[in-house]
């Protein structure tokens, strides 16, 4: 696999190609999908006009920018929707958060309910989700769970890998706020600073691995956008780990190099959400779990996160 050039902040650019799929990078702004006031061109627009087909596989939020995969038929389509309902993708996302985890590593298990805005669209027929809502860490949600590991320190800032083993809408997001320590410009999730002006927040999708519905496993690697190298600069963060990150995910991609993790249950039985470092963590930063065994990490609002 050969590493990309740096990219622009604007542009929808193709990774990665078979005869059932394809990989872009999104840029910040841009949706996936087409919807009632959604700005076009969307990815699927730009993948239709330089491929002539494109299916929706997942999705992206707008401001993050990263690895998308879409498909090119029905089979691509079928079979792609599949390996993300079976969590055998492996994504591999880098956020910049404010603050420095005194954890190097951490398991974030807490359930996500998603709350709607009524504020948005009062008009809207009953049962009907707003167009704008949020995550919110409640024992009655859905199962989620995302892997850390801290890459870089910098300036009050950290940079954080991220793998999300379930994928609910705004995981990361939430979750890296539930732990106390919100993406840098995430105000949805009680950020305090902005990042940078061409996009919202500090988050991107930098690599994934999946299986192709041909057969063998596929890598891609999005580089970050140019604009994140400024921003690492200023705040003496050390971007280039998220390459050595990438690395290990060319190495989990191949079972000679590591065994693949096991996926959590489809339905396990709820439980207390609880976060687990893998090893004992001090006390002193915000929200970090205090020694002697996992427990209930503490929102840094409570119930739902400020804008």
């Amino acid at each position: 696999m050969s590493e990309p050039a740096p990219i622009g902040p604007h542009a929808a650019r193709l990774l990665a190609r078979g005869p059932h799929w394809a990989v872009y990078t999104k840029p910040a702004g841009m949706t996936v999908v087409a919807g009632r006031g959604v700005p076009r061109p969307t990815l699927l627009d730009v993948a239709e006009a330089e491929l002539g087909a494109a299916r929706p596989v997942h999705r992206l939020d707008k401001p993050t920018t990263g690895c998308c995969i879409v498909a090119l038929t029905a089979l691509g389509q079928q079979t792609l929707s599949d390996a993300f309902r079976r969590r055998v993708v492996d994504k591999r996302y880098v956020a910049i958060v404010e603050g420095s985890p005194t954890w190097t590593t951490l398991v974030v298990d807490a359930r996500l309910a998603r709350v709607d805005d009524p504020e948005v669209d009062p008009e809207r027929r009953p049962g009907k989700k707003a167009p704008l809502a949020i995550q919110t860490v409640s024992d009655d949600g859905d199962r989620a769970l995302t892997r850390l590991q801290v890459l870089a320190r910098g300036n009050g800032v950290t940079l954080v890998l991220a793998r999300p083993e379930t994928g609910r809408m705004h995981q990361i997001r939430c979750h890296l706020a539930h732990v106390g320590f919100p993406i840098v410009g995430d105000t949805l999730y009680g950020a305090r600073g902005r990042f940078v002006a061409d996009q919202e927040l500090a988050l991107h999708a930098a690599g994934v691995c999946f299986p192709r519905p041909e057969g063998g496993r596929e890598v891609a690697v999005a580089p970050l956008p140019s604009t994140w190298w400024g921003y690492g600069k200023e705040q003496a963060l050390d971007l280039g780990r998220v390459k050595d990150a990438m690395v290990e995910l060319l190495k989990a991609a191949h079972p000679a190099a590591r065994a693949p993790s096991q996926p959590p249950s489809k339905s396990p039985p709820k439980q207390p959400s609880t976060t687990r470092p893998t090893r004992p963590a001090g006390t002193g930063a915000r929200g970090s779990p205090s020694a002697g065994g996992a427990r209930s990490a503490p929102s840094r609002r409570g119930g739902r996160p400020g804008r």
